[in-house]
């Protein structure tokens, strides 16, 4: 078992996932596109010696 004063971060970076779109209702029938964008975090955490 590792204990947390030993752990580091050693790699962190953050990568694009996929975007939701939605509709966004306006005046006159129209409607307007709204793209949601979302993200991986990604966190490696190594020990250290």
């Amino acid at each position: 078992m590792t204990r947390c004063d030993a752990l580091y971060i050693s790699e962190i970076f953050v990568d694009q996932d996929s975007t939701m779109k939605r509709i966004h209702p306006r005046s006159r029938g129209q409607a307007f596109k709204i793209l949601k964008k979302s993200s991986h975090v990604t966190v490696v955490v190594k020990e250290r010696a």
